[in-house]
């Protein structure tokens, strides 16, 4: 009986072997099989194979290198790359001014991405990032220097980069539409349907601002703004020691408390941390629990 088990497992670990994509080599030049049926045909100077649901692979010619300066010198090849389905369509992307392009640069993170990421492509094309599904259907056309996404599945972050090399970061939803301007250093998406965005270093006199997820500017502060809670604002002071006031926005009260970092726990509560020591802080009590990474809280 174990043995008809054992061979039942090894039968189906062998078909699914057979039935994933493989890259091969013919000559020089690189391709895919599937079942040894060739999917895409041995063309390429290097291939990448398909993502985990079979959707696109990543297919690159060696570029002739271009160095318009002396003094620096190359140290590796370059890859024009073109996204491929198993049909061998190319992804094809069209910007903001309608021209088009299907090759695309072998970023740092470009295999990984695609390889590892269910639904998207983060397509590169000189220094600049479009965003398109697994089926090729494109979601941006304007021109960002970089795309991230972020842990609320509507929303993805960009950047742009000024005149003046500034990098601005903004917030888009799936549409492309603008939610919150390239105005800001950073940006974080909160529970309770509020983004705060941080100012750090963009301009003089900045505010950090509180918007909603609609888009709605709700509120400004000259300090710094960490987190926000339905009642809190918490702010982060960084000289000449590090610290947080919470701010009861209600009440309009204070408080001040010495950590080096924080973050939303539970209720009213943040967890925080000291000298490696670290804390739960109930906004409305003041009250401070010890806390220990196996989640149990002792009273200080």
């Amino acid at each position: 009986m174990l043995k008809r088990i054992l061979y039942i497992v090894i039968l189906f670990v062998s078909l699914d072997a057979l039935c994933q994509t493989q890259t091969f080599k013919d000559g020089k030049k690189w391709g895919i099989k599937e079942n040894e049926k060739t999917l895409i045909a041995p063309f390429y100077d290097t291939i990448f194979n398909f993502d985990a649901a079979g959707k696109v692979c990543l297919a690159c010619h060696k570029a002739k290198p271009v160095n318009n300066n002396r003094f620096i010198k190359l140290t590796g090849p370059t890859y024009n790359c073109n996204y491929l389905n198993k049909k061998g369509e190319r992804l094809i992307i069209t910007n903001a001014i309608g021209d088009t392009a299907s090759v695309f640069a072998l970023g740092k993170n470009a295999v990984k991405q695609y390889q590892e990421d269910p639904k998207y492509i983060i397509a590169g094309i000189k220094d600049k990032k479009y965003l398109t599904d697994k089926n090729f259907k494109q979601i941006t056309a304007k021109d960002y220097t970089e795309i991230y996404f972020t842990d609320h599945p509507e929303f993805i972050m960009a950047e742009i980069k000024t005149e003046g090399n500034m990098i601005l970061k903004g917030l888009l939803d799936l549409n492309e539409k603008e939610i919150i301007p390239f105005l800001y250093s950073n940006i974080k998406i909160l529970p309770d349907s509020i983004i705060v965005a941080c100012s750090a270093g963009v301009g003089v006199n900045r505010e950090d601002d509180i918007y909603n997820y609609a888009g709605k500017k709700l509120d400004s502060y000259r300090r710094h703004i960490d987190l926000v809670t339905k009642d809190y604002v918490i702010h982060k002071i960084f000289e000449p020691k590090e610290y947080y006031i919470i701010y009861n926005t209600k009440t309009k009260e204070e408080k001040m408390v010495y950590a080096e970092q924080a973050q939303l726990y539970e209720g009213e509560e943040l967890l925080m941390a000291n000298d490696d020591h670290w804390f739960t802080y109930n906004m409305a009590t003041g009250k401070k629990k010890s806390y220990d990474h196996k989640h149990k809280k002792e009273n200080k």
